[in-house]
């Protein structure tokens, strides 16, 4: 039995609008499922939790990154590690959908939901919060704040440019200590990235080499960097070029721990979920969460 958790707003609001569209392809798949609709934030992880623990072995999140978050949030936090997780992707940014070149076509998603296929994923955790694919601290969290803002019929890669633009007017480097894996770095940071999967923001490319099932985060570092700096580097981002570049460290760990006398924005896959940590103890779980692939 499939559980359908559907975030309407998602996507700028086709999430509701494509629901009928997505309950018509499920039942012509021959796919057994009921659904629940959120109705605020944060309620995708109680409604997955639930789910897992009422025994469904599918859960499907029908929405962006953030809705895979929460829903992935609530199967981890819950006593069922058997359950797997769904995705119908169609926020802004799909990024972690991307990881298994999920389809956007209704009816192809419907059918791989049928077929079954899975894998298990890595999946990293801060304090209580789980995440699936990145986590970021500094320009990058704040970059995301502003996407969040932003109400204009923009999403994937272009919605995030825009954010950078607006995000560098008023940007202050944070001093951040680092320690990973026996390495110790302390510095002005103008960003910090702990990936589990290759992409965000749309489609940068932040952490080309990163396998979301090999036990390792990879890490993105960028010492202090002015404005220009900054747009220097982002085509290489885009790219997925800047892994060898000044002034970019790229690295892997299992455990990563940052401390800053500066308060720091974090974002777990594109939610943020502080806005002045000082201390960060981050670890990853291998082979943690069942996917859908």
């Amino acid at each position: 039995m499939i559980k359908l958790i559907a975030n309407p707003i998602a996507g700028r609001g086709r999430g509701g609008k494509i629901l009928p569209q997505v309950q018509q392809a499920l039942n012509r798949a021959g796919l057994e499922f009921s659904e629940a609709v959120t109705t605020k934030p944060l309620e995708a992880i109680d409604l997955a939790r639930q789910a897992a623990e009422e025994g469904y072995e599918l859960v499907v999140a029908l929405g962006g990154d953030g809705t895979s978050h929460e829903v992935a949030n609530g199967l981890l936090s819950s006593g069922n590690s058997e359950v797997t997780l769904g995705i119908i992707p169609i926020g802004t940014g799909n990024d972690f959908a991307s990881m298994f070149d999920t389809p956007t076509d209704l009816e192809a998603v419907a059918l791989r939901l049928r077929e079954g296929k899975t894998r298990l994923i890595d999946v990293g955790r801060v304090g209580d919060r789980y995440f699936v694919n990145t986590l970021g601290i500094g320009f990058d969290a704040l970059a995301s704040v502003e996407a969040l803002k932003i109400q204009h019929l923009l999403s994937g890669m272009p919605l995030y440019l825009v954010a950078v633009l607006i995000t560098l007017r008023e940007y202050k480097i944070p001093h951040i200590t680092v320690e990973f894996d026996g390495q110790r770095l302390s510095m002005p940071m103008t960003m910090l990235v702990v990936a589990n999967g290759k992409r965000e923001g749309g489609g940068f490319l932040i952490a080309p080499d990163a396998e979301n099932d090999d036990g390792l985060f990879d890490i993105c570092l960028a010492r202090g960097l002015g404005r220009l700096g900054i747009l220097r580097l982002l085509p290489e981002v885009m790219r997925g070029t800047h892994v060898d570049k000044e002034p970019v460290t790229m690295a892997k760990a299992k455990r990563v721990i940052l401390d800053s006398p500066d308060p720091l924005p974090v974002h777990a896959d594109g939610e943020i979920i502080y806005t002045d940590a000082h201390h960060l103890e981050i670890e990853i779980i291998p082979r943690r969460l069942r996917v859908i692939t």
